[in-house]
This record gives C-alpha cells, sequence and structure tokens, in this order.
C-alpha cells in the first residue's frame, strides 16, 4: 500500500463515518472511535488487506470494507470504497434511471449506480427507448410510478428534453429523486440549466463522475435511514 492509498483510505472513512454521525445513524463516540482507528496501526493493517485483496473485516468494529473500481465516461478508472457495520438484509428497492441513451453513457452510468447502490440492495431500471411514441411514453411512466426512487443526469442532452420529461413525470407522481446536473471541466460547452419546475429537486452538479459519485454515496445514509 502507497502513502497515497492510506491517504485515501483515511479521508475515505473520516467523510463516511461523519455523514453517519450528521444523519444520526451512530453516536459521537462511535464517530471518533472509527476515525481513530483508521488512522491507527489496526486501520493501516485492514488499509493494506484492502488493497491487496480488494476487502476487509474488522469483527470487533462489525466493519466490512469492499474496493471497488468506478468509470469516468474517457475511460478511466477510480477507487470507491464501500463501508458498511451492518449484515442485516434490506427490503429491495426499485430505483428507475433516466438519462441519455449513448452507449458509453449507458455503460458507465449504470456500472457506476450498480456499484454505490448495491449495499442497500437497490435494483435499477431503465427504459431503452425515446418516449416519442405513445405506448413508450406510457411504459416510461408505469416504470417510474412503480419505483421507489428515480436517477436522472442530463449528460449530453442538450436540446434533447427527455429526461426532464422523465423528471417531471416523477415530480407529479411525488416519486423521490436525484438529479445530476453536468457541468463541463474544461470550459468547452456550457453547463446545462435546470428547468425552473425542478430547481427545487436534490440536485448534485458535477464535472466529473470520481465527484459526482463521492457526493452521492455520502448523501446515501440520510435518503435510507428511515
Amino acid at each position: 500500500m502507497t502513502s497515497t492509498q492510506f491517504t485515501f483510505f483515511r479521508g475515505y472513512i473520516r467523510e463516511w463515518v461523519e455523514t453517519l454521525f450528521l444523519f444520526n445513524v451512530i453516536s459521537s463516540r462511535t464517530c471518533e472511535d472509527l476515525k481513530a482507528w483508521s488512522r491507527g496501526p489496526d486501520g493501516k493493517k485492514h488499509a493494506t488487506e484492502l488493497f491487496s485483496k480488494g476487502y476487509t473485516h474488522n469483527p470487533e468494529l462489525k466493519l466490512r470494507l469492499q474496493l471497488k473500481q468506478l468509470r469516468e465516461m474517457s475511460g478511466g478508472r477510480f477507487p470507491h470504497i464501500e463501508a458498511t457495520t451492518t449484515t442485516r438484509t434490506r427490503a429491495v428497492k426499485l430505483c428507475f434511471v433516466g438519462h441519455r441513451f449513448v452507449r458509453s453513457i449507458e455503460r458507465t452510468l449504470r456500472w457506476n449506480l450498480r456499484q454505490v447502490l448495491e449495499p442497500y440492495n437497490v435494483r435499477l431500471d431503465w427504459s431503452g427507448r425515446d418516449p416519442r411514441s405513445v405506448q413508450i411514453f406510457e411504459d416510461i411512466v408505469r416504470r417510474i410510478r412503480k419505483a421507489d426512487f428515480c436517477v436522472f443526469d442530463n449528460r449530453a442532452t442538450n436540446g434533447k428534453p427527455n429526461v426532464y420529461i422523465e423528471a417531471g413525470i416523477a415530480y407529479a407522481f411525488r416519486v423521490p429523486f436525484f438529479l445530476f446536473a453536468y457541468s463541463p471541466e474544461n470550459g468547452t460547452s456550457q453547463a446545462l440549466s435546470i428547468p425552473s419546475n425542478l430547481s427545487h429537486a436534490l440536485a448534485f452538479r458535477y464535472r466529473n463522475y470520481r465527484e459526482l459519485f463521492r457526493r452521492l454515496y455520502f448523501s446515501l445514509p440520510a435518503f435510507f435511514h428511515k
């Protein structure tokens, strides 16, 4: 394990446990204990195992960690640590995913969502066609109404409002949703504006998927902790 990897490990654990504390999932004592553990010799031992084997387990803390590789549109990869402190079985939840149907987005966005949502027992659903046909539109409405929540990504949707139509359907049927709003890193194209009727939505502006999925991951404990 490199020093960079250990720094990444400590930062991830710190942000994760502080998120759990802020949303009343753990106590302040547990929060500080877990942060101290991640900086100490035992934490370093588990970090080494995580980066060498891809997973590690601390029975005393009831902590399981798995290292996953998420994807960028450019074809690159970036690390994600999945941390869980419970073995209880969660009820299956259905997430409808709406995005521009470009092959690179389909494979990248769905892969990342499946990885990040896996510990919450979430099944992804989507429609692969343009809702210009009445029958296809009705199928999309049916799928959204069945969903426990939705994710909509506006990347590459300039001039193609289908994602916003789908978000409007979710809003009309009071289905909770996340709205991912892409803002290019290099400034070569303008960030898409969010329609005013959806401006209240839980929106994540992002420049790359590394940034987006880190923010999403640390929002999930509040979303799923009922």
